[in-house]
């Protein structure tokens, strides 16, 4: 990360500090001052249940546990528990609707199936299901990261023949070349989550179109969740990005660049068969979330909500 966009990281991350000591607030250390001390303190709405524990837990991000360093969870600025706050309140009672579907089953930290030689997958941070069990609503999130450089290539092992693939088709092909396209794109300045959109779009594919990536999903949880099959059994599968905008203007121009490459990503595929996985538009803040779920919400929640992420920020 160049020193200004360090400047602008802070300065957010000044911002969000402010909101959290507004209602009390343990650093986990002198070191770690964007970090709280209890987990708890970064969950709005009480601690998590133990399915959903299981599903942060089970993911390979090492999210929720203390080791050398802190768990990632506990920083303020942590973009699964910005996800988490926010979907954690959709059931039955409380349903999100977006383009007229209504969503009533909440998933986090779900792993799709990447390549059949590896057991690296691609960690979607929300995948949502329709009350009908129609639709599943795939969705990355993402807090501060778009404020890093953050330039990476595709993994190697995506390089290799076709026989790595579940499904071997234009599809793939596509998406694997414009990894290329982007790996030196001149002034992109964050291509990792260009990246992950890349890896998420082979997982949903692979998920939709082959049964081998279908029995590697089962095998993954049918021994963790309930009702992961959800996921399997919908129809219609859509995959969309969620972004937070701060609105410190250096922070919120940075967001609205991102937002542009990820609408001119999305266009690349307006002739491809990959295109029927991506949400128009593909892109909603977490402003407008809020928006959306703010009448349904309890009053504490909507209350929490508003003033740690949306009045200082979005």
């Amino acid at each position: 990360m160049n020193e200004i966009m360090s400047k602008v990281q802070e300065n957010v991350k000044k911002e969000l500090l402010k909101a959290f000591s507004e209602k009390g607030f343990t650093p986990y250390s002198k070191r770690y001052k964007y970090y709280v001390k209890s987990l708890d303190e970064n969950i709005i709405g009480g601690s998590m249940s133990t399915d959903q524990w299981n599903m942060f837990d089970d993911g390979s991000g090492g999210e929720l546990v203390d080791v050398v360093t802190p768990a990632k969870a506990k920083a303020i600025y942590s973009s699964s528990m910005l996800s988490y706050n926010f979907f954690r309140n959709i059931n039955e009672d409380c349903t999100l609707k977006i383009d007229h579907i209504e969503y009533d089953k909440v998933f986090f930290e779900v792993k799709l199936p990447t390549l059949r030689s590896s057991n690296a997958p691609a960690n979607m941070d929300v995948v949502l299901v329709s009350k009908d069990g129609k639709d599943a609503l795939f969705i990355e999130s993402k807090f501060l990261e778009y404020l890093e450089y953050d330039s990476v290539d595709l993994a190697k092992s995506y390089s290799k023949d076709a026989s790595s693939y579940f499904i071997d088709n234009k599809e793939t092909e596509a998406l694997l070349e414009m990894s290329k396209k982007y790996e030196n794109k001149k002034g992109l300045r964050y291509n990792y989550g260009i990246k992950q959109n890349i890896c998420h779009l082979i997982g949903i594919s692979n998920l939709k179109q082959s049964q081998n990536a279908k029995e590697k999903f089962t095998k993954t949880y049918e021994k963790k969740w309930d009702n992961y099959s959800a996921i399997l059994d919908a129809e219609n599968y859509q995959f969309m990005n969620m972004i937070f905008i701060s609105n410190l203007p250096e922070a919120s121009k940075e967001a609205e660049n991102y937002i542009k490459e990820l609408n001119d990503f999305q266009k690349e595929f307006l002739t491809s068969n990959i295109k029927r996985y991506t949400r128009t538009p593909f892109v909603m803040t977490y402003r407008e979330l809020f928006d959306k779920l703010s009448d349904k919400l309890q009053g504490k929640i909507r209350d929490a909500l508003q003033r740690r992420y949306i009045d200082c920020h979005s």
